[in-house]
């Protein structure tokens, strides 16, 4: 075999190898995996959320959420996502189970939204609720005095106010007679933030755990 053909034999083995490496060996492993059922209660995790949620997913990436926030909790020897209460546990493949586009995001401009739909605050009651939300996308330093965060004011819409105040109106300044209340796109991206909450317990295996080797026997003379 002359040079060149083992120079270009290397260079295909070397990328062939990882494409397989990263590619194919991933897939094969998220190819076998199944939303695990609680044998007791007969519960199931993960759950399609169906088509409301995936509607809710596409507004947050039209809108660019993904850029600032990710969707992943690490473990604790890689990161302090869990003593930042982002998560009770690191995220694992099966928590994607469902997403028809996973949106882990790689830079993390504002906090991890992984569990923002379980994410409690035991000093404000109010805060994260779909309220807290609406605020926050309408003015986020409103309820986030340091966030650097866009407004998304053009979610919402400005409605002369007939009768009584519409139940999900902001309490931000307006007109007399006027009111701001979420739009339906608003509405559904907000559903969907509430709904992300990957903190299930998952099952350990129980597979035994392979037995240390025999020690080697002394030799003989």
């Amino acid at each position: 075999m002359n040079k060149p053909t083992f120079l270009f034999a290397g260079i295909f083995a070397s990328f062939a190898f990882a494409w397989w490496g990263m590619a194919m060996v991933p897939h094969r492993q998220m190819a076998e995996l199944q939303p695990q059922v609680d044998e007791d209660t007969n519960e199931a995790y993960p759950v399609n959320m169906g088509g409301a949620h995936n509607a809710g997913r596409d507004i947050y990436i039209a809108n660019g959420c993904q850029v600032c926030h990710s969707q992943e909790i690490r473990d604790a020897h890689n990161g302090s996502d869990l003593k930042r209460g982002w998560g009770k546990r690191r995220t694992v493949p099966l928590d994607y189970f469902y997403d028809q586009n996973v949106v882990l995001s790689q830079v993390r401009i504002g906090p991890d939204l992984a569990n923002i739909g379980a994410r409690k605050d035991e000093k404000d009651a109010a805060k994260y609720t779909a309220a807290w939300h609406y605020q926050h996308l309408y003015y986020p330093r409103y309820t986030s005095p340091e966030s650097n965060m866009p407004a998304y004011r053009y979610l919402f819409d400005k409605r002369r106010v007939t009768g009584e105040r519409a139940v999900d109106a902001l309490n931000v300044e307006v007109e007399d007679g006027w009111q701001i209340v979420p739009s339906a796109q608003a509405k559904t991206l907000v559903s969907y933030l509430l709904a992300l909450d990957r903190s299930h317990e998952l099952k350990k295996s129980a597979a035994p755990a392979p037995a240390a080797p025999a020690a080697a026997a002394p030799a003989t003379k």
